[in-house]
C-alpha cells in the first residue's frame, strides 16, 4: 500500500481576491500614476529582454517590487515566489512570472541610479493625496549591519605610512640629496622617478636583477631593490587611503563603502570592543511617513544632519518649518545651519540629560545684554587670552575667569570635577553665539509646543526604525557598495510608507499628530541648583 504516492488529480478553482485588496492596490496605482515617477521609469528604457522575446511591463514590475517590500517580502527570492503564487501579484502583473534575475537587473538598472528621485516623487504624491502636515519633521538615525565579512576590515595606515615615509627619505639620501623631500610625504611617482634616475645613473638593469641562491648583489643593486619593496608598501597605502577617503578611518575588502562601527547591542554589551561592518542610516519622519532618508559612512550623528538637510532642500525645493532630533545632532555647526536657513530649533544639546535630571546643571549664563557670561553666582566672567596650558579646542570659543569661588555657595556643584579647586577662580571655554543656539532649543524645547513635539519624536522616528528592525526583521543588508545600499533602504522605507497607506485607507481616517498635549499639559522647567552654606556635609 502506497502512503505517500497516492495522489489525486483535481482541477484547481482560481480563488478571486476580495474587493476591497483591488481597490487597496488600485489605489496605490492611481497615487503612482499622479507621482510621475513613471517618466523616470520610461527614462530608463528599461528592456528585459533584447532578442525577440516579448519584454515585462516595467511599470507593473516596479509595482510588484514595491508590494513586497510592503509585505515584508523584500528578497528577490521572495518576489519571485509571492510573484507566482500570489493572487495580488498575479492581479498586477496580469499572471507574468519574472524571475529573480529579472527583478535584479530592474532594480540595478533602474530604481538604482534614480533612487532619491523615486522616493521624493511617490511620497510626495502620498502627502498631497492624504492632505498630510509635514511642518514638523523629526530626525532619527541607526546603525545597519553591512553585508561585509565582519574580519576582512583595513584601517588607514597613518602611523606605518609616516615610518615607511622615514625610511624613503633615508633611501633618498643614499641615492641622491637632490631627491630628498622634508616638508612632505614622499609620493609613489616620485620614489619612482628617483629608482629611475638612480639606476640609470648606476648603469643597473632594474629588470633583470640577479635573484636566487648563490647570486651576489653590488651596494647599488641592494638599494635598488630595497626601493621598489618600499615603494610596492608605498602603492598600498596610498590605494588604501584613497579607498578610506578623508572622512573615514577603515573600510572592509568585502565592502568598501562599510565602515568599522560598534553596533548599539555591541557598543552596551562589549563598550565598543565589538566591531561590525555597518552604515549609518537617517530618516526624516512626518505624521507617521519617512519624508526622506540618508546612508552615510559616519560612526556619530553629528555630521549628518547638514548633508541631510541639503538634499531634502534639493528634491523636495523646500526646508522643514519644524526640526526636532536628539542631543546626538546638538553641536555648534548643525544650529548655525538651522538658524542660516531659518529652521526652527528643536535639536536637544549635548547637555540635555544632565540639565533635566539635575546632575549636570547649566553653571554658565549669557547677560542682559548677551554679550558675556555670569556664572551660578551671579560674577560677571572676564575675558582672558589662551595660553599653552588652556589650548582652545574650538574656533568660536573664547576663555572667560570667574573670581569668588572659595567662598561660593554653589562651588560644590559648580567646580566638582575641575582641577585647582584651591584656587578662588575656575576658567571655562564658552562661546557667546553658541549659548544662544543653545538658550533657543531650550525654550523651545521646555515649551508645551516642544514638548508635544518631542513626544511625537520618540514615537514617530523611534517607531518607524521600530517597524524597520523589529516588524520587519530587516537587521542586516542584502546588497553591497553606497549606491546599492542607498537604493535597498529606499525600498525598505517605500514598503514602510506604502504599508502605512493601506492602513490609512482601510481606516478612512488618519492623524497628522500621534500625540497631542491636553490642558493640564504644563510648561517644564528645569530643576534649579540650591546653594549651599560652606562647611556643610550633604549626603
Amino acid at each position: 500500500m502506497s502512503y505517500f504516492t497516492s495522489i489525486e488529480t483535481f482541477f484547481v478553482v482560481p480563488l478571486d481576491m476580495s474587493d476591497e485588496e483591488i481597490r487597496k492596490i488600485n489605489f496605490l496605482l492611481q497615487i503612482l500614476e499622479r507621482s510621475g515617477v513613471g517618466d523616470l521609469i520610461k527614462e530608463r528604457n528599461y528592456k528585459s529582454s533584447y532578442y525577440g522575446r516579448k519584454s515585462y511591463d516595467p511599470y507593473k514590475l516596479f509595482v510588484s517590487i514595491i508590494y513586497c517590500f510592503a509585505m515584508h517580502k523584500g528578497t528577490l527570492r521572495n518576489t519571485e515566489e509571492m510573484i507566482r503564487y500570489d493572487l495580488r501579484l498575479n492581479y498586477i502583473l496580469n499572471q507574468e512570472t519574472p524571475s529573480y534575475k529579472t527583478i535584479m537587473e530592474f532594480i540595478n538598472e533602474v530604481i538604482v541610479p534614480d533612487a532619491y528621485r523615486i522616493f521624493t516623487k511617490i511620497t510626495d504624491a502620498i502627502i498631497a493625496e492624504l492632505g498630510i502636515n509635514i511642518d514638523d519633521q523629526y530626525l532619527d538615525g541607526t546603525k545597519i549591519e553591512a553585508n561585509a565579512n565582519k574580519y576582512k576590515y583595513v584601517t588607514k595606515p597613518r602611523k606605518r605610512w609616516e615610518n615607511l615615509d622615514k625610511k624613503i627619505k633615508c633611501l633618498f639620501e643614499l641615492f641622491d640629496e637632490s631627491c630628498y623631500v622634508n616638508d612632505r610625504r614622499t609620493t609613489s611617482v616620485e620614489l619612482s622617478l628617483a629608482i629611475k634616475k638612480y639606476a640609470k645613473k648606476e648603469n643597473i638593469d632594474v629588470y633583470h636583477l640577479p635573484s636566487g641562491k648563490g647570486s651576489r648583489l653590488s651596494k647599488q643593486q641592494r638599494l635598488v631593490k630595497l626601493a621598489y619593496v618600499y615603494l610596492d608598501k608605498l602603492l598600498e597605502y596610498e590605494e588604501k587611503e584613497v579607498i578610506c577617503g578623508p572622512d573615514r578611518n577603515s573600510y572592509y575588502k568585502t565592502d568598501h563603502d562599510a565602515t568599522m562601527m560598534a553596533l548599539k547591542t555591541d557598543y552596551y554589551s562589549g563598550h565598543g570592543s565589538n566591531m561590525h561592518a555597518a552604515y549609518n542610516v537617517q530618516f526624516l519622519v512626518s505624521s507617521g511617513f519617512i519624508t526622506f532618508f540618508g546612508v552615510y559612512q559616519d560612526r556619530s550623528d553629528y555630521h549628518t544632519l547638514v548633508p541631510l538637510l541639503e538634499k531634502y532642500e534639493f528634491y523636495y525645493g523646500s526646508y522643514p518649518v519644524n526640526l526636532c532630533a536628539d542631543s546626538g545632532y546638538g553641536i555648534y555647526s548643525n544650529y548655525e545651519y538651522l538658524d542660516k536657513h531659518h529652521i526652527n530649533n528643536y535639536v536637544k544639546f549635548l547637555n540635555w540629560n544632565g540639565e533635566s535630571s539635575g546632575k549636570n546643571p547649566q553653571r554658565f549664563f549669557l547677560n542682559e545684554k548677551e554679550s558675556g557670561f555670569l556664572c551660578l553666582k551671579g560674577n560677571k566672567g572676564k575675558e582672558i587670552p589662551f595660553d599653552p596650558s588652556h589650548h582652545q579646542r574650538k574656533k568660536h570659543s573664547r576663555l572667560y575667569r570667574f573670581h569668588g569661588c572659595l567662598q561660593c555657595p554653589y562651588e560644590y556643584k559648580c567646580r566638582e570635577k575641575t582641577k585647582g579647586r584651591d584656587l578662588d577662580h575656575r576658567l571655562a571655554e564658552l562661546s557667546v553665539k553658541e549659548e544662544k543656539y543653545k538658550k533657543e532649543a531650550r525654550e523651545n524645547l521646555l515649551s508645551i509646543r516642544g514638548i508635544e513635539i518631542r513626544v511625537n519624536r520618540s514615537i514617530q522616528a523611534e517607531g518607524s526604525f521600530g517597524e524597520l528592525k523589529q516588524n520587519m526583521g530587516y537587521v542586516r543588508l542584502r546588497r553591497r557598495g553606497m549606491k546599492n545600499v542607498i537604493a535597498e533602504i529606499m525600498l525598505m522605507c517605500l514598503g514602510i510608507n506604502v504599508r502605512k497607506l493601506f492602513s490609512i485607507y482601510k481606516k478612512k481616517k488618519m492623524n497628522d499628530r500621534f500625540w497631542k498635549a491636553n490642558k493640564e499639559t504644563k510648561q517644564q522647567i528645569f530643576p534649579s541648583v540650591k546653594p549651599k552654606k560652606k562647611g556643610l556635609v550633604t549626603s
